[in-house]
């Protein structure tokens, strides 16, 4: 199939996608991805809620080809320095392991110490993202113990 100029592909400029523009954007990625690569992913998350079911802290992550994407993790202000954050890292980890996953990666700008106490390494580093900062992105291979 010839390549179209870039004058007869109609472009449409969207600001502010939406949740189904973006998950069907996802799924076709993904349905490309699989035909060289059969994938299969599993998201899940842990969350801790107050009394009255407000989120005060919790990790998301997903899980395909073996390693765990950790997503997000927050703690509030409130639980913060109370080994709530490893409480959450722990569960995630445990629950990929058992899942059968053999790593785990992640990305963060603000928490880069917290990761490298809890054993992940550096296996690369996005200079000025957010501007003044560095985005570290960081692994750990999960025992199986």
């Amino acid at each position: 199939m010839p390549a179209l100029p870039s004058a007869s592909l109609p472009l449409e400029y969207d600001p502010s996608p939406t949740p189904e523009t973006r998950a069907a954007l996802a799924r076709e990625i993904n349905d490309f991805n699989s035909r060289a690569f059969p994938y299969a992913s599993t998201r899940f998350a842990y969350l801790s809620r107050g009394a009255d079911r407000t989120l005060q802290a919790g990790v998301m992550g997903t899980m395909s080809w073996g390693w765990l994407f950790i997503e997000a993790v927050w703690v509030s202000d409130a639980l913060r320095g109370r080994g709530v954050g490893r409480a959450l890292m722990a569960a995630a980890e445990r629950h990929a392991r058992e899942a059968g996953c053999h790593a785990v990666w992640l990305d963060t700008f603000q928490a880069r110490d917290f990761y490298l106490a809890l054993g992940y390494e550096t296996f690369g580093v996005l200079e000025d993202y957010p501007p003044g900062q560095q985005r570290t992105f960081m692994r750990k291979v999960l025992s199986s113990a």
